[in-house]
């Protein structure tokens, strides 16, 4: 009986270890079946293509379905049942079965581009996008990818990128006519990036190969006025006049090219060529006559601008703006009290709103005058004549700056200080204020001061010269001698050949012991002034002997010795020689307009 037990428990035990063991492996050939895709057998996939060959869809597709129940990773079973969905259209059946492909086969370019191309007419195209860049990733020269990526990226307004693809296109492309189509999109794609400069060079190059192509022309017109490219602008909106003939709106471009260039004999012979071919009923008429007038004033026809004006004035009593020009040319003449006058009067015939901008033009006329004043050595009447036009407008930030250089003139340092400070408070965006400011502080020995101020000027107009000069040889006071060269190095661009400034870089460079670099800049600064006494002196004590110096022009190696700290260095003229800080320019001058809607800019502080 217990034998018979036993057999039995042996048994059983046997078969549940069989069973247990069958199920193993069982489950182990699913899931290797599961994981490695098995290549679709050679019958199923020749029975598809057949069944595709002959039309019949429905059945590939059924079929085709059962197939891929078995083995799902199949991916060539899959493409061409994805085909036989489109070609029944059903779209979205085979563009699903398309993503289970790259799922499978992620580089597989001929679905990616597949897929993208459907993306792009159909949408998102974010995912078209998406596709291309990937395409790109391992196939950059990939012209299709470029060229799609190109118009995706222009509509979704991402002009960086979309710029970054039509340059591949153009570097690619051999066809010229196609070339000048791509170069017109990126010039087009730049000036809705914002970026005027490199569409206005865009557009050059189309127009080298058409000049005279209007269209073109106009554009560049406007890109050059944009970028502030006078002279270019000027010459375009000529081109265009020699094309058309004498169009009206041209000419009055024209002229305001020759006002902002300063050629004033061309401004005024536009203007009158432009007042010949209106008639007087035109609302801008006057307009263009007191131009002419202005214009006039400008090219020293200040008489008969005058005479003009007064018979304007008598004929159109009530067109202010004639008063106006006229009390300019009266202060073009020094003849202050009547531009004074002239405004007192139009105090009394305009507007009571407009009475805070007479008062103003009055102050700014008084300013003038005060200038002039001391300009003569009249010095106490210049300071009566500054207060009364602080009494017209005691916020006018051009008398206050204006005392500030008086003071600074009459070595009264500490009031330019306070006249520069007020200046400030009332217009902190103005570089000369600060500049002024800091030669006030240089004066009185507050270098440090004197550093901030100037450092505040560069940081306002990068090309203030005089002022970054300044900022340098403060730094040079400070023994920051490095810092000091790198300012150096930005003036370097404008005034590359001034001996006194060379002698400055050579003189940083002997006070932190670079002997080498002070020995070529000392030579650089005799070289173009052989007379330049302290760069002879102190070149005499390091080598030994005299330097006689080289009588030739410097040459441009300074320029191009980009990568070094030296050819960083600029020069600078030598300001302990200058006794005021009045430029030459601004000492010979008679005066400016007092009537333009924004300050006229004063010469900088030397």
């Amino acid at each position: 009986m217990n034998v018979l037990l036993i057999i039995g428990l042996v048994l059983f035990v046997g078969v549940i270890i069989w069973v247990y063991v069958l199920f193993i492996f069982n489950a182990t050939d699913v899931k290797n079946e599961t994981a490695i895709p098995k290549p679709p057998s050679p019958n199923a996939l020749e029975r598809c293509k057949q069944l595709y060959d002959e039309g019949m869809h429905g059945e590939l597709q059924r079929y085709a379905q059962r197939e891929l129940a078995k083995n799902y990773g199949n991916a060539e079973l899959r493409r061409i049942l994805a085909k036989s969905l489109m070609a029944t259209g059903d779209e979205q059946m085979a563009i699903m079965h398309y993503e289970a492909i790259l799922s499978i086969a992620p580089y597989d370019i001929e679905t990616q581009e597949l897929l993208a191309r459907y993306y792009c007419e159909n949408g998102p195209k974010s995912r078209a996008i998406e596709l291309y860049e990937q395409i790109m990733v391992y196939d950059s020269g990939n012209v299709n990818a470029v060229e799609a990526l190109a118009k995706l990226y222009e509509e979704a307004l991402d002009y960086p990128k979309a710029i970054e693809m039509y340059n591949l296109l153009i570097d690619s492309e051999l066809d010229e006519q196609r070339i000048i189509e791509l170069t017109y999109i990126l010039a087009d794609l730049y000036t809705k990036d914002g970026n005027n400069e490199k569409a206005y060079e865009e557009y050059q190059k189309i127009s080298q190969s058409d000049p005279d192509n209007l269209e073109i022309l106009m554009l560049l017109a406007d890109l050059a006025y944009k970028n502030k490219y006078w002279s270019d602008c000027l010459k375009y909106y000529e081109k265009i006049i020699s094309i058309v003939g004498d169009d009206f709106e041209m000419l009055e471009k024209v002229a305001k090219l020759h006002v902002i260039l300063e050629n004033w004999s061309e401004a005024v012979a536009t203007y009158k060529k432009i007042i010949s071919l209106e008639d007087e009923s035109n609302t801008n008429y006057l307009y263009h006559q007191n131009e002419l007038c202005s214009a006039m004033i400008k090219n020293g026809e200040v008489k008969k601008a005058i005479d003009k004006l007064k018979d304007l004035i008598l004929l159109n009593p009530k067109e202010t703006s004639f008063a106006f020009t006229l009390a300019q040319a009266y202060t073009t003449t020094g003849e202050y009290q009547k531009g004074v006058a002239l405004y007192n009067n139009l105090m009394n015939e305009l507007p009571s709103e407009q009475e805070e901008l007479i008062i103003k033009y009055i102050s700014k006329l008084i300013c003038f005058w005060a200038q002039d004043m001391f300009e003569k050595g009249n010095y106490s009447q210049a300071f009566d004549k500054f207060f009364e036009a602080l009494k017209y407008d005691e916020e006018n930030d051009e008398v206050y700056f204006q005392l500030g250089k008086c003071n600074y003139y009459i070595k009264s340092f500490q009031d330019a200080i306070s006249y520069f400070k007020r200046a400030i408070s009332i217009d902190p965006k103005n570089s000369l204020y600060y500049f002024g400011l800091g030669c006030a502080y240089d004066e009185t020995g507050s270098i440090k001061d004197a550093k901030i101020a100037f450092y505040n000027a560069i940081n306002i107009d990068p090309m203030n010269i005089k002022a970054r000069i300044a900022y340098a040889i403060s730094l040079t006071k400070e023994l920051e001698y490095a810092k000091s060269i790198e300012q150096f190095s930005e003036v370097l661009k404008y005034i590359p050949d001034n001996a006194d400034t060379l002698y400055n870089i050579a003189l940083a460079y002997e006070n932190i012991g670079d002997m080498e670099r002070a020995i070529k800049f000392y030579k650089k600064a005799i070289d173009i002034d052989n007379n330049h006494k302290e760069a002879n002196h102190n070149l005499e004590l390091i080598l030994g002997e005299p330097y006689h110096g080289q009588k030739e022009k410097i040459e441009e190696e300074i320029l191009n010795e980009g990568s070094e700290i030296e050819a960083q260095i600029v020069s600078e003229p030598n300001i302990e020689e200058e006794n005021s800080i009045f430029s030459p320019e601004e000492e010979a001058k008679e005066g400016q307009n007092p009537n333009q809607e924004e300050n006229n800019p004063p010469e900088e502080l030397t």
